[in-house]
């Protein structure tokens, strides 16, 4: 089963932030909550969690991409 990886409500009120790095590499094997990707703003930065188990199988965004809340930014096959 394929699971997105999706940019979370991250402030109120934020619309995007930049991907600053992914922190896997594809094909990498993750667990559920595992930090994946790092993200940021000028005043934060978050981390993007895996939503399952399983391996990554795709980058939808570079680093550097400006990506909008809920966009979906990779894949994980579980």
């Amino acid at each position: 089963m394929k699971y997105e990886i999706v940019i979370p409500e991250f402030a109120e009120g934020a619309e995007e932030i930049n991907l600053r790095q992914w922190l896997v590499a594809l094909g990498s094997t993750v667990k559920k909550g595992d930090n994946i990707a790092e993200a940021a703003t000028d005043k934060i930065s978050i981390y993007i969690e895996a939503p399952a188990d399983g391996i990554l199988l795709t980058h939808l965004s570079a680093e550097g991409d400006r990506v909008l809340v809920g966009q979906i930014i990779g894949e994980i096959e579980g």
